[in-house]
């Protein structure tokens, strides 16, 4: 019987969606003996330029993902919104009015609308990466976060998945392709060895995330509309030789149960928000584990679906 060069099998399985995901499993022929030498030789050229890229931004003031010149695309909300939508509220992408492209910097400081991405990463035992900031950085230092990016101009939102596994976790994508589910995208990804990992949208519609910072950082506010993506690895965190990036000092991997917990205790750390008689809002000091509870509620409303 002659054995086609690849085969591929839809497997169906619960998921961790309330609804079936499609996974795609390819079978490959060995390739011929005069070729066997040529697919290592390749991912070791591909080690060597990432670990060079890794190292060059290691050394970087500031990294490419947080410079000020970095271009992001900004929206408008569309004429049916009357008033702004409250934090958490679920909006279809496809109605948003794009405004160009400006750099993250401005987008902060103006509150321009524009697009991120909160990343859950796990493993086969089904436990959650947790990333600690360094104190050097700018940012939200000293605190713990799930992976997170903002979309580039020209980014596909699964690209900016993609591209942030890269840069924070440190391995090499080789490929991804749309699966037969919609939402669903398989990616091969470069360490040691080649990893297939599920890549899956956790809500129906990104989120529109607000923050109001208050007299303390003059009045700046936050919008962005934000993507619940999970990030689904074939063996256990233990097995896999992981390169994060230098704005990491310390890592965690956590179970779900014990996710909750942590959640839950750092709510208890909140202050009131404070609106004043002209209706100026502050969403509070930023304490707690977290940079503050507005970041938090998104990794709570990931939660969710979880269970």
């Amino acid at each position: 019987v002659e054995i086609p060069a690849a085969i591929s099998i839809n497997i169906r399985a619960s998921s961790y969606y309330n609804h079936n995901t499609i996974m795609r499993v390819r079978f490959r022929r060995a390739p011929p003996p005069t070729m066997r030498w040529v697919m290592p030789l390749i991912a070791l050229v591909l080690l060597i330029i990432r670990h060079a890229v890794h190292n060059a931004k290691g050394n970087d003031a500031i990294s490419l993902r947080s410079s000020k010149d970095e271009m992001v695309p900004v929206y408008e909300l569309p004429p049916t919104f009357s008033i702004e939508p409250s934090h958490l509220t679920p909006i279809d992408p496809s109605t948003l009015i794009p405004k160009g492209s400006y750099s993250i910097d401005l987008v902060h400081r103006k509150g321009h609308l524009h697009t991120g991405h909160v990343v859950y990463v796990m493993d086969a035992a089904g436990k959650i990466l947790f990333l600690q900031r360094s104190l050097d950085v700018v940012t939200c230092p000293g605190t713990w976060s799930i992976l997170g990016e903002h979309s580039n101009a020209g980014e596909d939102a699964i690209e900016t998945v993609v591209r942030g596994v890269e840069e924070e976790l440190g391995f090499v994508a080789l490929n991804f392709d749309d699966s037969e589910f919609r939402g669903a995208w398989t990616a091969n990804f470069l360490m040691e060895d080649t990893l297939r990992v599920t890549v899956q949208n956790m809500t129906e519609f990104p989120m529109y995330y607000i923050r109001h910072y208050g007299p303390r950082m003059d009045n700046r506010i936050d919008r962005q509309l934000t993507y619940l993506w999970m990030v689904h690895f074939p063996k256990r965190h233990e097995q896999i030789k992981w390169n994060l990036d230098h704005e990491v000092v310390n890592h965690k991997w956590m179970s779900l149960d014990d996710v909750e917990q942590w959640l839950s205790d750092d709510a208890k750390k909140d202050t009131k928000i404070y609106t004043s008689a002209g209706g100026v809002k502050d969403d509070g000091p930023d304490i707690g584990d977290f940079c503050h509870r507005t970041i938090r509620s998104l990794y709570e409303a990931g939660l969710t679906n979880f269970f």
